[in-house]
C-alpha cells in the first residue's frame, strides 16, 4: 500500500467531512489522529514496528482501532487494565462496526479467573463454606447469574465485591483445569471463547493475558490467543514491568497451603486408597508446617517487611534447610499422586503442581539463571518469591517479533524530552521501528499553569512535608478544594494528611479509606472534595471537569534505587558503561511525572493548576529534562501568580458543561 493511498483511506475516514464525522454526533477532525490512523495503516501493511507517543485528547483508541478493523487481518490489541478493555468492546467497537466493517467479528479475551468454572462452581454449591454471613448472602446472589449467563465473565456481576474469597473457589484455574476430561468440557465458558476467537478479526486483551499467553506458546494446550498477525499495545509505557511478571518464576506459602486445602479435598476422606492416602495425607500436613516455617525463617531476617534482595547466604542457614524441606516433601507427593492417579485428571494435576512447585522452590536456593534477579516480599501472613528478568528486550526481540513484526506500541507518555531511545532500549525494539510524536489538540498554555515554589525545604528536610501541608491548605482555599494530591509515599500522604485534616472547610478523601472505585465516584460527586492518593492514582484515572481543577505531586517520583528489580537493572546500565541514573532513573521518573500531570487536563473546557513541590525542577541539570516532557504550560514560581491564572478563568468556563464525550476522546480514548 503506497503512502499515497494510506492517507486517501485514511483521510476518507478521519478527515473533515469525512465517513466518522458524518457517522459520530459530536466528531471533531483533529490533524494528530489521522496522522496516528496513517502510521498505524502502514505500520500493519508494511510489518514495520511502531512508536506512537499521542497527547491526551488526541484520540488515539479510534485511530488504531479503524486501521486495524481495515486491515484485513487478524488484529491483537492489549490495552493495560481490563476496564479499557471492556470500554473498547462495549463503546468503541460498536459505534465503529456500524461506519467502518459491519461484518467484523470482535472478541474479549481475559485471564481465566475472571470466568465461572462449571464444574468448581458445581462442586462448591454441594458443600459450600464461607469466610462470613455476608458472603453467603452474595453467594445466593451469584447463584441466580451462574444459572443465566451465557460468557461466565465476573464483570457482568459488577455489584460483587472484589474480595469476594467465594470467587476464588468457583472460578476457572489452570491449577484446577483438568482439560478434555472434564464432564464440562463441550460447556465450558472459556473453551467456547477460545472458539471464539479462532475465528474474531479483532481480539481484545489486557497486557498481563498478553504476556502470560506469550509465555505459554508452544506448550500443548497452552496458549489462549489464537496466532495474529498483528498487535497494538495500548497504554505501552507499562510494558517493560508487565513483562516481567510473566517470563520469571514465583513461589509463595501461600501456594502451599492451598496445594495442602486441595490434597485435603481429594483425600482427606477418601476410603478407597487407603495406603497411599494416609501418606498423602500425611505429608500435605506438613505443607502446614513449611507453609509456617518458611514464613518464620524470612522473618528472622532484620527489616523483614518490603522487598528485599533473596540473598541465600544472608537468609541463614535455616531459610535453605527449610526451602529443603518443602522441596523434599513435594518431590514426595509427587511420585505418590503419580502411582495413586490412575489416570484421574485432578490427581494428575496435583501431582503436576507438586512438581512445579518442586522446581521452583528448587531454583530459588540455586539461583543458576543469571538473567534473573531473586527477590522476596514479605507482610505478617505471606512470603513471596520471585526470579524476574532483569531485561526484558530479549523477550520482545525473541518471543514477539518472530511471530509478527506488525507491532504498534502507543501511549500518552512514551519520550523523554521529545525522544523515544529509552523505550526503544528498554523494549529491544528493531533499527527500523518507526516513532511518531503527536502533541495534544489542548491548549495547555490557556487552560493549565505550573507553580513550582522556590525557596522550598528539599524533599530529604524533616521541614518538607510540613511546609507541603501549609502551601498546600493555602492553595486549596483559592481553588474551594477540587484537587487530587499525588504523593511518592505514604508516609509522606500520611504525614501531610495529619496536618490538613480539620484545617479546611472542604471534604478531603485517603485512599485506603475506602476501595479505589467507591473514592473515585465520591471524589467525583463532591465537587470540593480533595482526595489524597500514592500508587495506582498516578495513571488510568481520569476526572474531567470542575471536580479535577488543581493537581498537586509532592516530589519527583524517582523509584527507590536499593529496589532489587531497580538496583539489578541500573547496575545493567552501569556494567554497559552508560550513567544509570541519566538513562535508567530519570527516564522512568520523566514518564510518571508526565502520567501524573496528564490526570488534570482531560478534555478541551478543563482548566485547572499543576503544583509541583520539588525544587530539584530548578536547581539541578535534569530538571530541564522534566520540563520539557510535560505539556507546554506556563510555569510560575510565586504563589500570588496563581491568583492571576485563576482570575482569568472566568465562572462560565469554569462551570460550564461538559460537551458530548465524542466531541473529545470517549472515556476508552481518554489516555492512560
Amino acid at each position: 500500500m503506497t503512502v499515497t493511498t494510506v492517507k486517501q483511506k485514511m483521510e476518507r475516514y478521519f478527515g473533515p467531512s469525512g465517513i466518522l464525522d458524518r457517522g459520530l454526533e459530536g466528531f471533531e477532525f483533529r490533524r494528530s489522529q489521522l496522522e496516528m490512523a496513517e502510521g498505524v495503516c502502514t505500520a500493519i501493511a508494511s510489518s514495520v514496528p511502531l512508536l506512537v507517543e499521542a497527547g491526551t485528547g488526541t484520540g488515539k483508541t479510534l485511530a488504531y482501532l479503524v486501521p486495524a478493523m481495515l486491515s484485513g487481518r487478524r488484529v491483537v490489541v492489549s490495552t493495560g487494565t481490563r476496564t479499557l478493555q471492556d470500554q473498547i468492546l462495549d463503546h468503541d467497537i460498536p459505534l465503529l462496526k456500524k461506519l467502518v466493517s459491519p461484518k467484523i467479528r470482535t472478541v474479549c479475551l481475559k485471564g481465566r479467573r475472571n470466568y465461572l468454572c462449571r464444574r468448581r462452581y458445581r462442586e462448591f454449591s454441594y458443600q459450600p463454606s464461607f469466610w462470613n454471613r455476608e458472603e453467603a448472602r452474595l453467594f445466593r446472589r451469584l447463584q441466580k447469574w451462574a444459572e443465566r449467563t451465557v460468557v461466565g465473565d465476573r464483570a457482568e456481576i459488577g455489584w460483587l465485591q472484589d474480595h469476594f474469597q467465594a470467587w476464588n473457589e468457583i472460578c476457572s484455574s489452570t491449577d484446577h483445569c483438568t482439560g478434555q476430561q472434564c464432564v464440562d468440557h463441550s460447556r465450558c465458558f472459556l473453551v467456547r471463547l477460545r472458539a471464539e476467537a479462532s475465528r474474531a478479526d479483532v481480539i481484545v486483551v489486557n497486557h498481563h493475558l498478553f504476556f502470560a499467553d506469550l509465555a505459554l506458546k508452544n506448550q500443548t494446550e497452552g496458549e489462549v490467543i489464537p496466532d495474529y498477525d498483528a498487535v497494538i499495545f495500548d497504554e505501552a509505557h507499562q510494558l517493560e514491568d508487565t513483562m516481567g511478571s510473566y517470563f520469571g518464576i514465583q513461589f509463595s506459602n501461600l501456594k502451599l497451603l492451598e496445594l495442602k486445602k486441595d490434597l485435603l479435598k481429594e483425600f482427606g476422606a477418601s476410603t478407597k486408597r487407603s495406603g497411599a492416602s494416609k501418606e498423602i495425607v500425611r505429608i500435605a500436613q506438613q505443607m502446614d508446617v513449611l507453609s509456617r516455617l518458611l514464613l518464620h525463617r524470612v522473618n528472622e531476617h532484620p527489616g523483614a517487611q518490603g522487598r528485599f534482595r533473596l540473598d541465600t547466604d544472608n537468609m541463614g542457614k535455616g531459610f535453605a534447610e527449610t526451602c529443603r524441606q518443602t522441596v523434599h516433601a513435594l518431590e514426595q507427593l509427587a511420585g505418590l499422586l503419580s502411582s495413586a492417579g490412575n489416570g484421574e485428571g485432578t490427581v494428575e494435576l496435583l501431582a503436576r503442581r507438586c512438581i512445579d512447585l518442586a522446581g521452583v522452590a528448587a531454583s530459588m536456593l540455586e539461583q543458576a539463571d543469571r538473567s534473573l534477579v531473586y527477590w522476596y516480599e514479605v507482610n505478617q501472613q505471606a512470603v513471596f518469591l520471585h526470579g524476574t528478568p532483569i531485561q526484558v528486550a530479549p523477550i520482545f526481540r525473541e518471543r514477539l517479533f518472530p511471530r509478527t513484526r506488525a507491532v504498534v506500541l502507543t501511549s500518552a507518555t512514551l519520550s523523554i524530552a521529545g525522544s523515544f531511545d529509552f523505550i526503544k532500549r528498554s523494549l529491544g525494539l528493531p533499527e527500523d521501528c518507526r516513532h511518531l510524536l503527536l502533541e495534544s489538540p489542548f491548549d495547555f498554555g490557556r487552560q493549565a499553569v505550573l507553580y513550582v515554589p522556590k525557596q522550598f525545604p528539599s524533599p530529604q528536610e524533616p521541614s518538607f512535608c510540613p511546609r507541603v501541608a501549609e502551601e498546600s491548605i493555602e492553595i486549596l482555599v483559592k481553588t474551594r478544594g477540587r484537587a487530587l494530591v499525588l504523593f511518592t509515599s505514604f508516609r509522606n500522604m500520611r504525614d501531610v494528611y495529619s496536618r490538613l485534616q480539620d484545617r479546611l472547610p472542604y471534604p478531603i478523601l485517603v485512599q485506603g479509606q475506602k476501595p479505589k472505585r467507591a473514592l473515585l465516584a465520591e471524589f467525583k460527586e463532591k465537587i470540593d472534595s480533595v482526595l489524597l492518593a500514592v500508587n495506582s492514582f498516578w495513571q488510568g484515572i481520569d476526572v474531567p471537569g470542575e471536580a479535577l481543577s488543581c493537581l498537586m505531586i509532592d516530589k519527583l517520583p524517582f523509584e527507590v534505587p536499593d529496589d532489587p528489580i531497580i538496583a539489578s537493572r541500573m547496575q545493567q546500565v552501569a556494567d554497559e558503561g552508560r550513567n544509570s541514573f541519566y538513562e535508567y532513573q530519570v527516564p522512568r521518573a520523566v514518564i510518571q511525572l508526565k502520567q501524573g500531570v496528564g490526570r488534570l487536563i482531560r478534555s478541551s473546557r478543563d482548566r485547572g493548576i499543576i503544583v509541583i513541590f520539588d525544587g530539584r525542577l530548578l536547581t539541578k541539570s535534569y530538571g530541564r529534562l522534566f520540563i520539557k516532557s510535560l505539556p507546554p504550560v506556563k510555569v510560575v514560581h510565586r504563589i500570588e501568580q496563581i491568583d492571576s491564572f485563576l482570575s482569568s478563568i472566568s465562572a462560565s468556563e469554569l462551570d460550564a458543561p461538559e460537551k458530548s464525550p465524542l466531541s473529545e476522546p470517549s472515556p476508552s480514548s481518554r489516555e492512560g
